[in-house]
């Protein structure tokens, strides 16, 4: 009797083990249907400052391709191919789909994942309507100036502009506290100079503090010498 009791409880223990450790598990399921992915390795990798932390990794078979582990944390990290980045997307608990397609390259499933690459498609539809408008003006400019049909062509650019930029501040807005804003920042303050432009001013002058207290924020306003105060 006390045997199988003491069988019972080492059955109990180790159920609860596997609960604690699945729900905080990561797990990755990709489709691929893009040449050149057959029988290759990608990877998650980790990119800080002064460091780079390969996390895990698999080979695509028939177009597919598998990951799992444990994740503490909510992480970003890139997938990438032969050491280079192909997409970003974010290590946390649950089921992430990635999508690696001719037309587009996604990670959707969990929360953070939903809201940067929700917020990539709105930003991206925006960018496609600005190149159209542009290309109409070069294409006008080309064959012929007509001043009244090219203000109206600039004067639709402006609007599309702050569209971007009124959509842009609402996500951050909502999402200060999220770790996809991190992500969008990062995309938005890559700059090879030190200049700190109109929108990206217009985003820490509302962040609240503990926004500007996470590390790749912080670093950015130290080296732009950005001051709230």
């Amino acid at each position: 009797m006390l045997v199988q009791h003491f069988k019972k409880v080492l059955a109990v223990v180790g159920l609860m083990l596997a609960m604690v450790s699945c729900t905080h598990c990561y797990k990755i399921d990709g489709v691929v249907e893009t040449f050149g992915y057959e029988g290759r390795e990608l990877s998650l990798v980790e990119f800080l400052p002064f460091r780079t932390t390969r996390i895990d990794s698999c080979i695509v078979s028939h177009g597919k391709f598998h990951m799992k582990g444990r994740v503490d944390t909510t992480r970003l990290v890139f997938l990438c191919k032969d050491n280079r980045p192909i997409i970003p997307l974010y290590l946390e608990k649950g089921r992430t789909d990635v999508r690696l397609l001719p037309t587009e390259m996604t990670a959707s499933g969990t929360r953070q994942n939903d809201l940067f690459y929700s917020f990539l498609k709105k930003k991206i539809d925006i960018d496609n309507r600005f190149e159209e408008m542009s290309q109409k003006r070069i294409s006008m400019s080309r064959s012929g100036i007509d001043l009244r049909k090219m203000e109206l062509i600039q004067d639709s650019l402006r609007i599309i502009v702050n569209e971007c930029e009124e959509m842009i501040c609402s996500f951050m807005e909502a999402n200060y506290k999220e770790p996809a804003a991190i992500g969008v920042f990062m995309m938005l303050s890559v700059s090879p100079t030190n200049e700190v432009s109109s929108l990206i001013k217009r985003i820490l002058d509302a962040a609240p503090d503990d926004f500007l207290a996470q590390s790749y924020v912080s670093g950015y306003t130290h080296r732009v010498g950005y001051d709230r105060n």
